[in-house]
């Protein structure tokens, strides 16, 4: 028990440095009501494990300048790997969000998972060593994936653009690596990496919207409550039409199968054709938008009408104060998906509910999803500070051989 109660004291700490910024010791104290003893054991712990950073003094109070104790940002990395159906990005993030090295793999689990998982342990030895950071440094390995995720289990279920995924486990990673990895989907390491990076004083309940490869989503509970249940959503399978196109989850007109990198890139073929003899992208298409193609306009538009309308639907059902939206194809679409989105959701969304949801984009961009990862990681550290790899497939298996 008290054990306990040390390791819930040290993640406070953390997490009210991490919110409000350099504390002193006196600060920490006043704010957490613990006592003064208690808070210089408990710093020393964390300073000592190199999760706290002295980082100068602060305004003197009558005496002495205190001493400012900050999260090392710069000193504590996350391996982070994505996995999606263009392929596997392995990723090396700083707890500052910056992402000092990277690899892409044009490679993506089929049938015969053993070259893929063969692949994610090259990669990673790869992405440690060309990094030139020591492994102790490294907390653990974050994983998103483009599937349903069951997180007791640590295992990727069920996916509608990944079809080989389903009981999909990285156990042989946290073996191969010595690091603890936490398997979740891609929408819910969005919602992690919005909530600790440009949202961490907000307590507010999050939705996520993911439009990418796939359209799916995830629900964060308000971060004053962290242990209540939070959930990944396959937003992309309401059904828009039930006689509409066939959609990758075996069934007929998902929101999925009209607004997704995969059913858009199909239907600008269709209305496009090749030039040249190469297929459009949706990048290609957002140029000509730019340029005034009346034609790639609506097409942008028309995408930007699912999304608002299913948009206005969360609001109508949910009524979340915030909702983020983001993924490849707002990456690539910017502001001419978001001005119809924008007018559908208002047009559509009960206005007495929509007064009371904030929908933005997502701030993240491109790297979103990686520096979710390291989100997840730091989520991990903070429950148990004081021994990470207890948690996550490592802990289980060691748990396992005791």
């Amino acid at each position: 028990m008290r054990r306990r109660i040390a390791a819930l004291q040290r993640s406070a700490i953390l997490r009210q440095i991490w919110v409000h910024g350099p504390q002193s010791r006196a600060s920490l104290a006043r704010r957490l009501k613990l006592r003064p003893s208690s808070v210089t054991s408990l710093t020393r712990e964390l300073l000592d494990t190199g999760l706290l950073r002295e980082v100068g003094e602060g305004r003197p109070n009558g005496g002495r300048p205190p001493l400012l104790l900050d999260v090392d940002r710069a000193g504590n990395y996350a391996l982070a790997l994505t996995v999606e159906s263009r392929g596997l990005t392995v990723a090396l993030v700083r707890w500052d969000a910056q992402v000092p090295h990277r690899v892409f793999e044009p490679i993506r689990p089929d049938e015969n998972l053993l070259p893929f998982l063969q692949a994610v342990t090259r990669t990673c030895e790869r992405v440690l060593a060309e990094a030139g950071v020591g492994r102790e440094r490294v907390r653990g390995v974050g994983v998103g994936i483009s599937a349903l995720v069951d997180p007791a289990a640590n295992e990727a279920v069920f996916s509608s653009t990944l079809a080989a995924v389903q009981r999909l486990r990285l156990d042989f990673l946290a073996q191969s690596l010595g690091l603890p990895v936490y398997l979740e989907d891609i929408a819910y390491m969005m919602a992690l990496g919005e909530r600790w990076f440009v949202y961490p004083g907000d307590h507010r309940a999050l939705v996520m919207v993911y439009v990418g490869g796939g359209t799916c989503g995830a629900i964060l509970e308000p971060w004053a409550r962290p242990h209540s249940p939070r959930f990944a959503c396959e937003f992309g399978h309401m059904v828009v039409d039930p006689d509409g196109p066939p959609c990758g989850c075996g069934k007929r007109g998902c929101l999925e199968a009209y607004v997704s990198e995969r059913a858009l890139l199909v239907q600008a073929e269709q209305l496009f054709g090749r030039r040249n003899g190469v297929s459009p992208t949706l990048a290609a298409v957002a140029e000509w938008a730019k340029e005034g193609d009346p034609a790639a306009r609506q097409f942008i538009a028309a995408a930007g009408e699912y999304l608002g309308v299913m948009l206005a639907n969360l609001v109508n059902v949910l009524a979340p104060a915030l909702v983020v939206v983001g993924g490849s194809l707002l990456d690539t679409w910017g502001s001419l998906l978001w001005a119809e989105l924008e007018r559908c959701l208002q047009e559509h969304a009960l206005p007495q509910l929509l007064r009371q949801v904030e929908v933005v984009p997502a701030r993240l961009g491109e790297d979103a999803a990686l520096i979710g990862c390291a989100a997840r990681v730091m989520q991990a550290v903070w429950e148990s500070p004081e021994a990470a790899p207890e948690r996550g497939v490592l802990g289980r298996a060691a748990a396992a051989q005791a």
